[in-house]
């Protein structure tokens, strides 16, 4: 498939299934203003995380990662209005425009903002589990930690999300700590006997396992 015609399927299932509504492009736009790195999920990975959120009932889930808010707030419209998102994030900055995203979205209710580590963080924060899906999207060298962790803490029938599996395609050749890491990652989802995994070919690799 040539990338013309990627792009141009690209925008056909935006606009029949992931149209940005005016909360998510001032997130989009936030998250520009505030010269954070331009590495958020894009709109279609936004619909597909919310999709699961509600395929799996999810009443609560945690995000390792956070940035602008931009896929919480996906994650967090999806779950009901008793439901709970913990989302941590390690940069102070992020969190603070994460936590304004969450709040102009109208989901502020919803999700609780951890700032700090997340290797600090995620130690207390399974007393409040068992999650229905955790979303990781942060540090690729920690990777299998988060995994370990998440497979430790989501129920059975939970799911468990990562971003950028693919690394650009070099974890085919991993070269650096962070490809290696991603490549020990999927190793890990796909041996894992508490996980039953598949990844996702979408934009730069979308990794879903259900805990079985």
């Amino acid at each position: 498939m040539s990338d013309n015609l990627r792009e141009q399927f690209d925008a056909y299932i935006s606009d029949l299934f992931a149209r940005e509504d005016d909360a998510l492009r001032w997130i989009q736009a936030e998250t520009v203003r505030n010269a954070l790195p331009a590495i958020s999920v894009r709109a279609v990975e936004g619909h597909l995380l919310g999709w699961l959120t509600r395929l799996v009932g999810a009443r609560i889930a945690v995000e390792i990662g956070v940035l602008g808010g931009y896929s919480g707030t996906w994650i967090a419209r999806s779950l009901p209005e008793d439901g709970r998102l913990y989302a941590v994030e390690k940069v102070e900055k992020h969190a603070a425009v994460a936590r304004a995203a969450f709040d102009y979205a109208g989901i502020g209710d919803r999700v609780e903002l951890l700032q700090g580590d997340a290797m600090d963080v995620l130690k207390g924060l399974g007393e409040k589990g068992p999650f229905d899906l955790v979303f990781i999207d942060a540090d690729k060298e920690s990777y299998p930690v988060y995994l370990d962790w998440a497979a430790d803490n989501v129920r059975s029938g939970g799911l468990v999300v990562a971003h950028n599996a693919y690394q650009q395609g070099a974890v085919l050749e991993p070269q650096s700590e962070s490809n290696r890491a991603m490549d020990s990652f999927n190793r890990a989802m796909a041996s894992d006997p508490r996980l039953d995994g598949m990844i996702l070919p979408l934009y730069d690799g979308m990794a879903v396992a259900r805990r079985r």
